[in-house]
This record gives structure tokens, C-alpha cells and sequence, in this order.
């Protein structure tokens, strides 16, 4: 289990904006949901899918860049070379694990 000192957290601006999104986001859900039940055209919906997976991405960028900014920039700035080499292998497990 983690401790509060070992996870990365947003601020209150930003967890307000990543909110803003993830409802924008939850909107074109079912937007794409109502277009399925409609029998709207394939290729109408594969349109809103791309939309709706662009808007993930971009979510899933500005989390990766507050979590490099929140928790790994003070390791890998750090003298300790051993709490530089755990920051760096935290960085590379982190995105083999969610950048795919």
C-alpha cells in the first residue's frame, strides 16, 4: 500500500479541469450510445469514437506530465544515486505499463 508521500497527486485547478473532460468525455459516451441504439451509420460512429479516444489521450498526456512533474522530477533531480535510479525505473514501468 502506498503512503500519501508516494503517490502523485493534481492540484485543485487541475483536478477541476481534468474533471471538465473526463464529463465532456462521459457526454460523448453516451451520445455514442444513443447513436448505436438509433442504428446510426458505422462510419458516423467511428467518427465519435475517434473524437472520444483523441479526448482520452489527451487526458491520459496531462496526467503523465503531473505525474512527471509531481512525483519523479524530485528524484531524478535528487544527488542520491539510489533515489535516482528507483525515479528513473519508476518512470520506465509507468509508461511500459500505461503509454501503449
Amino acid at each position: 500500500m502506498y503512503s500519501r508521500a508516494d503517490v502523485a497527486v493534481i492540484g485543485k485547478t487541475e483536478k477541476t479541469e481534468v474533471e471538465a473532460k473526463l464529463n465532456r468525455i462521459s457526454g460523448r459516451i453516451k451520445g455514442l450510445i444513443k447513436m448505436v441504439e438509433e442504428d446510426r451509420d458505422c462510419t458516423d460512429i467511428l467518427m465519435q469514437l475517434s473524437a472520444t479516444y483523441e479526448s482520452l489521450r489527451v487526458v491520459s498526456k496531462y496526467m503523465i506530465k503531473e505525474y512527471l512533474q509531481s512525483k519523479v522530477s524530485t528524484g531524478l533531480t535528487s544527488i542520491n544515486n539510489q533515489k535516482k535510479d528507483d525515479a528513473y525505473e519508476e518512470v520506465l514501468d509507468t509508461i511500459y505499463k500505461y503509454v501503449k
